[in-house]
């Protein structure tokens, strides 16, 4: 399977580890669709993370195509610590999870990594272990333990997850090593930042007050993973740049029949305020160890893209897998082969879209431009931005003609390699509406985007300076 990325619309976010850090398999990834680089700060370095940083940058000067790198915060992930090899917990057998973590556990005594774990459970409530292969019931909280009754038994080992899906707890979304691996992600360059466990509007708060004590704010993916969240979903969405909605974790928290109608809520929401939406986990895990997809995946990745996801990720099958590019160019096969056959039929309603968006007069402008562009037969719709607000909002009406984001800068050139649709390109910085037209005409022609003849929708901001926003729209025919 191929596809020429240049024709996709979704975009896709892959995961760098071992088996994708190399210049040569991170430049073959370009080639075969990575839109957005995830540095996934649950493992590794900051050494590491560095130079993969180096070498992402490198390819993408090699191919000549923006790329963004998202870096992904572990967040307040509870864990099992360490114990003495495998440990068998068979299912009606009692267990002891503590607080500490300062010792090797066994059958009788588990350690975590959870110092306020008696706090936050009760009675009654259940315990997750190993990503929510076996299940303990609570049956006594005890100053520094819980006691439990095996539900679901298996095996565990060291390190493995724990998740607490009806306890609400008190260890804060951005922790002590977030709080050092953000300032380090930020110093190094990285364009997005998704934040984990998020569960209040107040977690996304908390991290853009830190990125500002850094010096440098950049967009936030909050990421949907905790039932909380799922309550909170709209204040979330509201503040957040984009949302993803990561199945796995959610789906250990919460009942997997909850999962699907969670992920479409999500897209909705994201769509209709004009976000980012991301879809996670286990999208084509199966090529992590096979050349080929299964047929539920297939389908997976299609209905995402039938509901309207921005982007799609892969995890460990490009950090771990044995089939790295193939697995990106199967993705991004699928999602153009949907993309081609979604329905279109809300492409001009503009109810699917919230009050305060409507309200924004950029808002009107890229929706004349989409239906200009429909009407007049244009080839392309043009936007020039400093924020990337106008190529967003033309992107959110899903328009048939190409999306085209004019921007100065690396920075701005990166941050829209994540919006559906939008192809990036370099624009000088116009000071009046003459030499916007003939920057962007000499750009597009030169770059061989499009052709002399072609008729394209301009939208910008006259003058083109911090604080104005999108104002015009002007209907152009290339020069012969």
């Amino acid at each position: 399977m191929s596809a020429d990325h240049h024709a996709r619309r979704t975009k896709l976010v892959c995961t760098i580890g071992p088996a994708s850090s190399s210049p040569e398999i991170l430049e073959a990834l370009i080639r075969a669709g990575l839109d957005v680089a995830r540095l996934n700060f649950s493992h590794g370095t900051h050494e590491q993370h560095a130079e993969t940083y180096r070498l992402i940058r490198e390819a993408e000067a090699k191919v000549g195509r923006p790329v963004a790198i998202m870096q992904d915060l572990q967040g307040p992930k509870i864990r099992l610590g360490k114990l003495d090899g495998v440990v068998s917990l068979p299912e009606g057998e009692e267990v002891v999870l503590s607080s500490l973590n300062d010792f090797v556990g066994t059958r009788e005594r588990l350690p975590t990594t959870y110092p306020q774990l008696a706090r936050d459970v009760r009675v009654g409530e259940s315990v997750l272990l190993a990503d929510g292969r076996l299940v303990v019931e609570v049956t006594k909280v005890l100053s520094d333990e819980v006691h439990g009754r095996m539900v679901v038994g298996g095996e565990v080992t060291s390190n493995k997850g724990i998740n607490l899906p009806g306890s609400e707890t008190s260890v804060p979304s951005l922790t002590e090593k977030d709080r050092v691996d953000l300032e380090f992600g930020l110093k190094i360059g990285v364009d997005y930042v998704a934040l984990s466990f998020v569960r209040l509007p107040n977690d996304v708060k908390v991290l853009r007050e830190a990125m500002a004590r850094h010096g440098r704010v950049v967009p936030v993916i909050s990421k949907i993973e905790k039932p909380q969240a799922v309550e909170y979903l709209e204040a979330i969405v509201e503040v957040s740049d984009g949302v993803m909605v990561a199945r796995g974790d959610l789906g250990v928290e919460l009942p997997p029949e909850k999962v699907p109608p969670i992920q479409r809520r999500c897209l909705r929401l994201a769509r209709a305020k004009a976000k980012i939406a991301v879809v996670a986990t286990q999208m084509l895990v199966s090529m992590t160890k096979n050349p080929r997809p299964t047929h539920a995946e297939v389908s997976d990745v299609a209905n995402a893209v039938f509901d309207g996801a921005d982007a799609i990720m892969l995890s460990e099958e490009t950090a771990a897998g044995s089939f790295p590019v193939k697995t990106v160019e199967t993705m991004a096969a699928l999602a153009l082969a949907a993309e081609e056959s979604a329905s279109h039929e809300q492409r001009h309603d503009p109810s699917i879209f919230a009050e305060e968006v409507q309200a924004d007069h950029a808002w009107a402008i890229s929706r004349a431009a989409v239906i200009t562009a429909e009407e007049v037969g244009a080839k392309a719709i043009v936007s020039l931005t400093q924020r990337g607000l106008g190529p967003r909002l033309i992107a959110a009406w899903r328009p048939r003609g190409m999306i085209l984001g004019g921007a100065h800068t690396d920075e701005e050139l990166r941050r829209m390699t994540f919006y559906w649709g939008v192809r990036p390109f370099r624009v000088g910085s116009p000071s009046s509406i003459e030499g916007l037209v003939s920057a962007v005409e000499n750009s597009v022609l030169d770059s061989g985007l499009l052709s002399s003849g072609d008729t394209i929708i301009i939208t910008s901001k006259m003058p083109f300076a911090e604080g104005i926003r999108t104002n015009m729209l002007k209907v152009h025919t290339l020069a012969e």
